[in-house]
Parts: structure tokens; C-alpha cells; sequence
């Protein structure tokens, strides 16, 4: 995929280092000294010019992307280079979004936002709310993926992942997915006995999450 990313800081240099490699990526910052350093340090693709400038667009090849990450600081300058984006039909705009105010506006001219304050309350609160299992993504349908492990002197030790299931206080709502063992990973179907550290990847409900929570604290 061809991808255009605006603005250079610590969210944007990350995506660069995931994407680079299996997409074409392509930044745009004004600040020459952070342009440098990116190419510098990774050899991806960097325009210094505005991003909310039509040259700087065109120049990244805007009309070829398939995805446009907008992730400068202020919300009003994310709202120019979407606004930009969709209309040279970029098929694909997400957008940073630190001020819940703007989260209407950016759907309304068809971009995707993500709000800043909602990724951090929602990790804040599972933290608090669910210590003993790890949010790893958000999926349709209101359902979640989570990791439970397995601890030491756990009665979950030595059962297989079909036994876990047969438990009678397991969510029945939630799948596992796969367990992880060091490096290794297995898919469901795996049969041997569960170590301590062991990692299940489970998915299910929210509204359930908290009846998990409360399986691995009790194993």
C-alpha cells in the first residue's frame, strides 16, 4: 500500500518504523532538522515542506495513496490536510484527534478519527478495572482481544486448552485463540498441558471481560 503520513513526533516515527519495509511510506514535515533525523535514521521517504500545503501533497503523491495518516499536533491543522485528502480522493483518512470537540467534524468531511483522550481512558480504565488480563486490540461488535497468563502455582497448570474451556467458571462467550510460550505460538487445537507463563490470547465480549478477569485472579 502506498501510504502519506503529515507531521514528524513520536506517533508518526513509530508508524514509520512498523510500516516501512511492507508499505511505501511517505512523510511530510516543515521542520528541516526532524526531516533529517527521520531520513537519517530510517532512509524513509521525507518531504520538508507544510503538509497543509497543496505542493507538499502533490509532492508526496497524494493522488496515488491508498491510506493518509494525519498525526500533527493541533487538530486544526489535521483538519486542513484531511479536508485535502479527501478531496484529491484519498479512499482512506485517519486522523489524530486530541480535542473530542472535532470528532464530529472529522466524520463529516469522511475521515476516520482517533481520539488521543479515548485510547487512553479506555487503557487507563482496563488497568484498573481488569488487572489481571492485557487489552491488546478492539474488534467489531463490541468484542476485545486480551491475554491472560498463566501464574505461578495455578491450578490451570498442567490442563490443556480444552480442558480451560470445560471449566465451569470460564466465559463460555470468549475463544481461545492461541496460547504463546516463549516464541513459540500455538492455535487453538494445541493439546499438550499449560506451563506457568504461559500466554492464552482470548476473544470475546467486553461485557464479559470482567467474568474473565475474575477466572484468571481465582486459577
Amino acid at each position: 500500500m502506498y501510504v502519506v503520513i503529515t507531521g514528524i513526533n513520536s506517533l508518526s516515527k513509530r508508524l514509520v518504523s512498523r510500516l516501512e519495509g511492507k508499505h511505501d511510506v511517505v512523510i511530510i514535515d516543515e521542520d528541516k532538522d526532524r526531516c533529517e533525523r527521520l531520513y537519517s535514521s530510517t532512509g524513509a521517504t521525507v518531504i520538508n515542506n507544510s503538509p497543509s500545503s497543496i505542493s507538499a501533497l502533490e509532492d508526496a503523491g497524494v493522488t496515488q495513496a491508498d491510506v493518509l495518516i494525519a498525526s500533527q499536533r493541533t487538530d486544526n491543522e489535521n483538519m486542513v490536510v484531511c479536508s485535502l485528502a479527501r478531496k484529491y480522493g484519498v479512499p482512506k483518512v485517519v486522523t489524530r484527534v486530541e480535542d473530542d470537540e472535532y470528532l464530529e467534524a472529522f466524520q463529516l468531511i469522511g475521515a476516520d478519527p482517533v481520539s488521543h483522550n479515548d485510547i487512553l481512558m479506555s487503557e487507563f480504565l482496563s488497568a484498573v478495572e481488569h488487572p489481571h488480563l492485557v487489552k491488546l486490540a478492539n474488534i467489531k461488535g463490541d468484542k476485545e482481544v486480551v491475554k491472560g497468563s498463566i501464574r505461578e502455582q495455578s491450578g490451570l497448570q498442567e490442563k490443556t486448552i480444552k480442558e480451560i474451556r470445560e471449566i465451569k467458571d470460564f466465559p463460555e462467550e470468549f475463544k481461545i485463540a492461541a496460547m504463546i510460550r516463549g516464541e513459540q505460538q500455538y492455535v487453538e487445537e494445541y493439546e499438550s498441558a499449560l506451563q506457568q507463563g504461559d500466554e492464552l490470547i482470548l476473544i470475546g465480549p467486553e461485557s464479559q471481560k470482567e467474568k474473565l478477569n475474575s477466572f484468571f485472579q481465582n486459577q
